[in-house]
């Protein structure tokens, strides 16, 4: 299914402005950054602290997830730029609120009521209530969407973006691409004779 929605910086910014006063908003905004970072909802719903963190606590540079956290039969690495490790940091900070002794095997994002990690299912369902309110149909898996989107759009060359997409087949990464009036008329803008 191609997804026709596009949604600007300025859009992302509102998103977040509105989970920062939900109920475990450090927690939901995590995870929504996650998403825009190329993420599944499988992927960081099962993210552990030493996926994520070194023994030192410095960020790693990228997150190797097994098959175990990942779609199919297969490993995925997931790159970190620096804004993310940041994000990362911060949210180190909040969970050393919560827990001083940090175990490397903990989880990252957990429900408060049962401790156990967020389902899939909960996820989504929470991903699709926060674009509900801003007129967007999407779910947990739209920001892979607009990841693969701000990187074409960008310049990134297609097949950088089907390797940090994780995707098998060019075709999917394809696919995954949103476009609108402005990005066409920019893209044209480029042709000089």
């Amino acid at each position: 299914m191609i997804n026709q929605t596009y949604i600007d910086d300025k859009k992302v910014k509102d998103i977040l402005t509105y989970i920062s006063g939900m109920r475990h908003a450090e927690q939901i905004r995590m995870m929504f950054l996650c998403s825009l970072n190329g993420m599944r909802s499988i992927n960081f719903c099962y993210l552990q602290i030493k996926d994520v963190y070194n023994p030192d606590e410095s960020i790693k540079d990228v997150i190797c997830l097994d098959e175990n956290k990942n779609k199919g039969k297969f490993g995925e690495n997931y790159y970190l730029n620096s804004q993310m490790k940041k994000e990362f940091r911060e949210y180190l900070k909040f969970l050393k609120s919560k827990d001083n002794e940090l175990n490397p095997d903990d989880y990252l994002f957990k429900s408060q009521k049962l401790g156990k990690p967020y389902n899939r299912v909960s996820i989504s369902r929470l991903f699709s209530n926060i674009y509900k309110k801003f007129n967007i149909h999407g779910a947990s898996h739209f920001g892979r969407h607009l990841f693969v989107s701000k990187l074409v759009n960008s310049g990134v060359n297609i097949c950088l973006v089907q390797k940090l997409a994780n995707h098998r087949n060019i075709s999917t990464t394809q696919r995954y691409f949103n476009y609108n009036p402005q990005m066409l008329s920019k893209a044209v803008e480029n042709i000089k004779v």
